[in-house]
């Protein structure tokens, strides 16, 4: 081979360009093809030739797209005639090969099959380079070369296969750019699977066309085609549907618009969004559809409301002036805030085992629950309340707690329930009950915005409460103090009465002053530790020492805790001061008699205790209560939860208050041998 002829060959084999332009047919190492079969078939028969390819030539080697009378797929480059062609302007034909200088060495012209004659059309691009050929062989030279005929017709073929390969390009492009687009489609419906947000295709006029999965779910559209066609504005209600309006308007005019507001889903529930609605635009630059954008702010919007609520609530109930204000204020907060039909905060009563609602909050055709109402009839969720455990129930008719109460439940509309309790003292006071009529997931923040009612609640019941015995103990002092001039009144007048001598009655007055005094001084300090009852009677009465031989005093040894004993303490003195202005210790043949009994056993126990006048003046019931008797009456039974009969009989004041012996003994430990001495 002449080494000029092959450096040239080997120089343009290898040009980049040419390479480049054959790899963007995408066709080397493709499956047979009928097409390109039929045209070497065709340049087969037209030059009578035994062996026909089309050649693509490589970097290092040769490729046979289509064949006929060879076998191999493709050869190295050594082996390649077609080489000596890709240069060529026109067609290359070497009638005797073994007398060519380019191909006398080659091992396809030297070997047992060797080829004498070739003829081939090059394959040239668009772009001019040179990518293979159209080629017919023969085992035997051709002086002659093709006729003309033949030439012509191999060139048409040849004109032939570059047309299918620029029609398969073609369609390889526009398949890779389908591919493309269908990928590009397949992301961006990926992108809006992904998004949380409400995403809605508009035409220019607002009318819905399209809108994505997650959208669908969060408007809770079932089937798009029900909504498709809808104006969109008119999914909002009130001044948001002017803003809904308004935003469509700007983003028609190649504008934006951007607003908040309330839109309920198809099955009415109420969402808060932040939307934005932007321009679609065409080839022109001109809105052609509106992307609106609406994100559900619903849970921030309730958070930042239910603060809001919160401290609008703290701030109001500092200025309301009573439990039952303070209830219906907070059951009113609660409702309104978390969307429910009804809301009550309710105190336990003294037994433990109920609750009593004295005003509520109901939506509009909700039964009201003002009243008494036993924990018992609706669940068995009481000791967690009880715990201090707030009680989650999702649905009043699969929870355990509630299921076998579900009839009671279904009375008042129930399907769902939250009861948080408040705590004083480690014991249960009130539950703020919160319903739902239907099931409902409480979530986690409604939960806490509960609870947090709950405590201020309970922190302005315990204001409360604390003003009202502030007040309590200003008149108690007022009134103390009244009874204590009557008192050393009294005792003036006993003591000059049976003295024998001014200076005799002048020592036994002083001395009865100073008990007087540091009697008083144990009740108002609130001194009193846990001590027997018969100690806590003596020491109360001792204050009336000149009618000391007029009590009868009786009962079994019975320990009590200190606050009780100063209830008792205070509940007695004052007894024993209205005996002393008017009742049996008024004159000098009166009686009383004071006694306390244990009824029952264990858990069961109950201490009564009575106090009965006899042998005084004639009783007449007063006209109006005032601050002593009121304290009789409730001041112990407060402490204790008891009950008070309180009679006044002609024949003499009878009193009366039973209440559980563990009330009694209420911040002591009761030592195991305790019941025994009972």
């Amino acid at each position: 081979m002449n080494p000029e002829t092959e450096a040239v060959s080997t120089g343009y084999v290898a040009d980049a360009g040419r390479l480049a332009t054959l790899g963007s047919y995408s066709v080397l190492g493709t499956p047979a093809e009928r097409a390109f079969d039929g045209l070497v078939r065709l340049a087969s028969d037209a030059c009578a030739a035994p062996i026909a390819m089309i050649t693509l030539v490589v970097s290092d080697r040769q490729w046979f797209k289509a064949r006929i009378g060879f076998d191999e797929p493709e050869t190295p480059l050594d082996r390649s005639i077609c080489v000596h062609a890709l240069a060529e302007e026109g067609m290359l034909v070497i009638p005797d090969l073994t007398r060519d200088p380019r191909t006398q060495a080659n091992p396809v012209v030297t070997g047992p099959s060797a080829f004498r004659f070739y003829a081939g059309a090059p394959l040239r691009s668009s772009c001019g380079h040179g990518l293979g050929t159209l080629c017919v062989i023969d085992r035997k030279p051709r002086s002659g070369g093709l006729t003309a005929a033949q030439a012509g017709t191999l060139q048409a073929l040849a004109e032939q296969v570059m047309a299918l390969l620029e029609a398969r390009r073609g369609w390889r492009a526009q398949e890779e750019a389908a591919a493309r687009l269908k990928a590009s489609e397949a992301f961006l419906h990926g992108v809006l699977a992904a998004s949380p947000d409400c995403i809605k295709v508009l035409d220019l006029e607002g009318r819905l066309d399209f809108m994505n999965g997650p959208g669908l779910r969060a408007m809770q559209v079932e089937d798009f085609a029900k909504v498709a066609g809808t104006h969109w504005h008119r999914l909002w209600s009130g001044p948001d549907e002017a803003k809904a309006r308004e935003a469509v308007a700007a983003a028609s005019g190649g504008g934006a618009g951007r607003f908040e507001g309330w839109a309920s889903t198809l099955r009415g529930v109420p969402k808060f969004w932040d939307v934005s609605v932007t321009p679609i635009r065409g080839e022109d630059g001109r809105p052609e559809r509106l992307l609106a954008v609406s994100r559900d702010q619903t849970a921030a919007r309730q958070a930042a409301d239910r603060q809001a609520a919160l401290t609008s609530l703290g701030e109001r109930l500092r200025e309301l002036p009573d439990a039952d204000a303070v209830a219906a204020f907070v059951a009113e907060a609660a409702g309104r805030s978390l969307g429910l039909s009804r809301a009550a905060y309710g105190a336990v009563d003294r037994t433990g085992s109920g609750i009593e609602f004295h005003r509520d909050w109901t939506r509009a055709g909700q039964r009201s629950v003002v009243g008494r109402h036993r924990y018992a009839d609706y669940g068995s969720y009481v000791e967690d309340l009880r715990r201090g455990e707030t009680v989650v129930v999702a649905d009043v008719q699969s929870d355990p707690r509630t299921a076998s109460s579900r009839e009671a439940l279904r009375r008042f509309d129930v399907g769902a329930l939250l009861a948080v309790p408040t705590m004083v003292d480690g014991r249960l006071a009130g539950v703020l009950y919160l319903h739902d009529p239907g099931a409902r997931a409480w979530t986690g923040n409604e939960v806490a915005f509960a609870e947090a009612v709950a405590e201020r609640a309970r922190l302005a019941l315990a204001r409360i409460a604390a003003e009202e015995q502030h007040q309590l103990r200003t008149h108690e002092v007022a009134h103390r103090l009244k009874n204590l001039l009557a008192m050393v009144q009294a005792i003036a007048a006993q003591t000059l009465r049976s003295a024998v001598d001014l200076a005799a009655a002048g020592d036994v007055l002083a001395s009865r002053l100073a008990a007087l005094g540091q009697s008083h001084d144990l009740l108002l300090g609130g001194q009193m530790a846990s001590s027997p009852i018969r100690d806590v009677v003596g020491r109360a009465l001792h204050l009336h020492a000149d009618a000391s031989g007029r009590f009868d005093i009786s009962g079994p040894e019975v320990l009590i805790g200190g606050q009780v004993a100063l209830s008792l303490s205070l509940m007695l003195h004052e007894l024993a001061t209205n005996a002393a202005k008017y009742g049996a210790l008024s004159n000098a043949a009166g009686r009383v008699a004071v006694a306390w009994e244990v009824r029952g056993a264990g858990d069961a126990a109950r201490l009564r205790l009575c106090w009965t006048e006899s042998g005084g003046p004639p009783v007449t019931p007063p006209v109006r209560r005032g601050f002593g008797t009121r304290l009789i009456e409730r001041g112990l039974a407060g402490q204790v939860g008891g009950e008070v009969d309180l009679s006044f009989a002609r024949e003499g004041l009878a009193f009366a208050i039973e209440a559980p012996l563990a009330a009694f003994q209420a911040g002591i430990r009761v030592p195991e041998d305790s019941l025994g001495q009972v």
